[in-house]
């Protein structure tokens, strides 16, 4: 368990350096939140003086980029494959009762913007398992240096300004055991520090300890586990527009400064040569009749600012297409989407949103199996029948949120299914089918029970050769003057032989 101190000293260091990547600290995190909210460094633009009208358009690229990555990658839910249905089914009601699909959600919108997302797991106060995404601007976690790394510790905070001018700020500090809640306050003039972060070590800084409690997370094997998981974007934690913010503000800069030449275009100057003799007493009178008087020398025109728009728009146009072709995001207005596509020729289109959605869905498995270990701890250690399910039995299914093509599909499946491949292959292929195996089962119940009901089904219940009067000998049935008629046909030819 980290100690005060040792909890201070990172607490003030992840609030005031400017490191990047994945030693980034509040700073950073700070910003690319301010950009997904629409506050870009065009916001800071200083004004260009009196006379002047300033423009500060925000293009927010980065809102853009992170819900098409999001909703793509987590829009549809992820599934839990299992074939022993009876044993999962507890796991799925914890993660339903914790609004599990909205939690994997905001988690993937913290990737996209941060590089990084955690989630906290606790015990609440009726002995249930609990767990919910926490800010990554709030917390601090650390591992154990190793070659197949580990969380070991981890640090919460939330800040309040309090009267004094001063934060009031609280730490949950976690260990693989325990959780101790710190409260301290800080002067505000403490988080000005710039460069390497601010070194509270040489300073007494008074606190109290508010709680202190054994957590109980475990694996799924009992151990004492950290009650936080973390999930990456990718390998290095960076956000999916992190690094393309210089083009963001390019686009900005660019659209400002040409409305500005737009505004400047309007504000044009009447130019008059050889008419020195010009008074104020002449414009109003020009205004007023529309006429100007020139003599053999005179001449008039109007001073404006050239714009060459054709730079300009080759510019944006430039600089958009940069910025969807980084990012890997595609720009959706395109004429190119359109609605009579095919599956394929979307999915081309897509080719590669969905490698950047490979890697987010690897790095996702991982932490979701992490907490299916700690889902079962807690299930093994509370379930009265013993054991839960098997973690290695478990299958976590992705699938990319496209718009469906019902009729390419049907298609697929019928050709799929003429070909002899076996059910649970061909039912695969079905966008709106995330469990196979259900689909599977209730084709089965359906069937079995139409054989079961034989002729009730067709005939309202009622056996079809009630009422009809019996069939004499002189007067067989109709298979039968077949079947006579056919060995009576087989004599014939027998005798001519």
């Amino acid at each position: 368990m980290l100690t005060f101190e040792q909890a201070r000293n990172l607490y003030f260091r992840f609030k005031t350096t400017n490191a990047t990547e994945e030693n980034k600290g509040f700073r950073r995190l700070q910003r690319l939140y301010e950009y997904y909210m629409g506050h870009h460094a065009i916001c800071e633009k200083p004004g260009r003086g009196e006379g002047y009208k300033t423009y500060r358009v925000v293009h927010n690229y980065p809102q853009y980029v992170s819900t098409i990555s999001t909703g793509y990658f987590m829009g549809m839910p992820v599934t839990y494959i299992s074939e022993d249905k009876d044993a999962i089914e507890p796991a799925l009601d914890i993660m339903d009762d914790n609004d599990g699909q909205t939690v994997d959600y905001d988690n993937a919108l913290d990737m996209s913007i941060y590089g990084r997302a955690f989630r906290l797991f606790y015990i609440d106060e009726k002995g249930e398992l609990n767990y919910k995404d926490l800010d990554p601007k709030n917390t601090i976690v650390i591992d154990d240096g190793k070659v197949k790394e580990s969380l070991t510790d981890a640090i919460y905070f939330s800040e309040n300004l309090n009267a004094d001018n001063n934060v009031d700020v609280r730490m949950f500090v976690y260990d693989n055991k325990q959780m101790v809640e710190y409260y301290f306050e800080a002067k505000m003039e403490w988080f000005k520090t710039s460069g390497s972060g601010f070194n509270s070590a040489d300073i007494e800084i008074p606190y109290k300890i508010v709680n202190e409690e054994t957590h109980n997370i475990t694996d799924e094997e009992g151990n004492p586990k950290l009650p936080i998981i973390k999930f990456k974007n990718n390998k290095f934690e960076l956000g999916d527009y992190e690094p393309h913010l210089s083009l963001i503000d390019a686009y900005n800069d660019l659209v400002s400064g040409n409305m500005e030449d737009l505004s400047d275009f309007t504000d044009a100057f009447l130019k008059l040569v050889n008419m020195n003799e010009t008074n104020n007493d002449d414009i109003k009178a020009l205004k007023e009749e529309k006429v100007l008087m020139l003599d053999e020398n005179g001449d008039a025109d109007w001073l404006i600012k050239q714009v060459n728009d054709t730079f300009v728009n080759n510019m944006k146009d430039r600089l958009e297409a940069d910025i969807h072709k980084y990012t890997f995001v595609p720009n959706m207005n395109d004429k190119e989407f359109g609605g009579n596509l095919s599956g394929v020729a979307i999915k081309y289109k897509l080719l590669a949103l969905e490698q950047v959605r490979g890697q987010k869905e690897r790095m996702f498995n991982k932490a979701l199996t992490d907490q299916l270990a700690i889902i079962k701890g807690y299930l093994d250690r509370t379930k009265p029948s013993g054991k839960s399910f098997e973690l290695k039995d478990v299958k976590l299914q992705f699938t990319p949120n496209l718009p469906p093509n019902f009729l390419e599909e049907a298609d697929l499946v019928t050709k799929l299914r003429a070909a002899g491949l076996p059910d649970e292959y061909v039912y695969s292929k079905l966008s709106d089918v995330q469990d196979v195996e259900h689909i599977l089962e209730m084709k089965k119940s359906q069937e079995e029970e139409m054989f079961s009901d034989g002729y009730q089904g067709a005939f309202g219940g009622e056996n079809p050769e009630e009422g009809k009067p019996e069939q004499s000998s002189d007067n067989p049935r109709p298979e039968e003057r077949v079947r006579d008629d056919n060995s009576s046909e087989r004599e014939k030819v027998n005798a001519d032989n």
